[in-house]
């Protein structure tokens, strides 16, 4: 018997639009209601996720919400929130001044906001695309897993653009990366090559996240399946990058999405159609959990 479904988020449980599609947001609803809880899976923090953690209505079904590739858990129904491991300030600069050296867009995460640092190489093609796009002056620097230019603000208002490290403060959840695909496994290879006390993801055809050892989406997983009692049969996972691949680890039913790279692929047990095309309602229903 099932007990939970986590799922990551970005190209997994939503589509290109951030959106859930209505075939899988009504089958996550009628599983809840039969006993089965869900886990959004998120490289992002609360503030992104809880959103759409009450869309799904997981407030009323005791709902997890895995934060930060697993630096926390936030029971949804009881309002409780747990940090197991953030980044020390130490780890956070040693890897931040090697990433400022490096041809990349390089941001140390907190819950609610950014600190973002971009060389002049990459703010000349962020001010072309907001000339070419016709974006207001107040439209944010920041860049996405998609693209140089993404607004991100309702889920992290507090943007500062570095100019020092220094100006860089605790608590850090995580860094991430952002450069082109073509140049982004060039950076990979040396990041993890760089830093093997790090854990080094693609999380995105365009990003990187790093934390350090022992912090992983799949981790925390096994946490919360301890908790509850959950067996590694009774959890199954979807995911689309290599920040999900952990949690493949750790459940004997895991999917990858039909969009996703071939290292995710090849370690999942299972591939279902893509996050555009309801992968997520096509594999439940195979699985013969929901009807047509």
């Amino acid at each position: 018997m099932i007990k939970a479904i986590v799922m990551d988020m970005d190209g997994t449980l939503l589509d290109s639009n951030n959106q859930i599609l209505p075939k899988t947001k009504q089958a996550l609803l009628e599983l809840q209601e039969k006993g089965v809880r869900l886990i959004l899976a998120s490289g992002r923090s609360y503030t992104r996720l809880v959103p759409y953690a009450k869309e799904l209505q997981m407030d009323s079904h005791y709902g997890y919400l895995l934060e930060v590739d697993g630096v926390a858990v936030y029971d949804i129904h009881h309002d409780q929130r747990k940090i197991l491991r953030r980044m020390t300030i130490e780890e956070v600069r040693k890897v931040f001044l090697e990433l400022m050296t490096l041809d990349c867009e390089s941001m140390a995460c907190f819950d609610d906001g950014v600190y973002d640092y971009f060389p002049d190489s990459i703010r000349a093609i962020k001010e072309k695309l907001r000339k070419e796009q016709g974006l207001p002056k107040d439209y944010p620097w920041t860049a996405g897993p998609w693209s140089w230019l993404a607004d991100m603000r309702k889920g992290y208002p507090k943007i500062t653009y570095l100019k020092d490290i220094d100006q860089i403060q605790p608590p850090i959840n995580k860094l991430q990366v952002m450069q082109e695909e073509e140049h982004l496994e060039s950076l990979y290879l040396y990041l993890v090559d760089r830093f093997p006390e790090f854990n080094v993801f693609r999380t995105a055809p365009r990003q990187l996240e790093i934390l350090p050892k022992g912090v992983s989406k799949g981790e925390t997983l096994g946490k919360i399946m301890k908790a509850n009692g959950w067996s590694a049969d009774e959890v199954i996972a979807f995911g689309d990058g290599e920040n999900d691949v952990s949690l493949f680890d750790v459940v004997t039913c895991s999917y990858a999405m039909g969009q996703a790279r071939s290292y995710v692929k090849e370690k999942a047990a299972h591939i279902t159609l893509s996050n555009n095309e309801e992968g997520i309602w096509h594999a439940l229903k195979k699985l013969g959990l929901i009807e047509e």
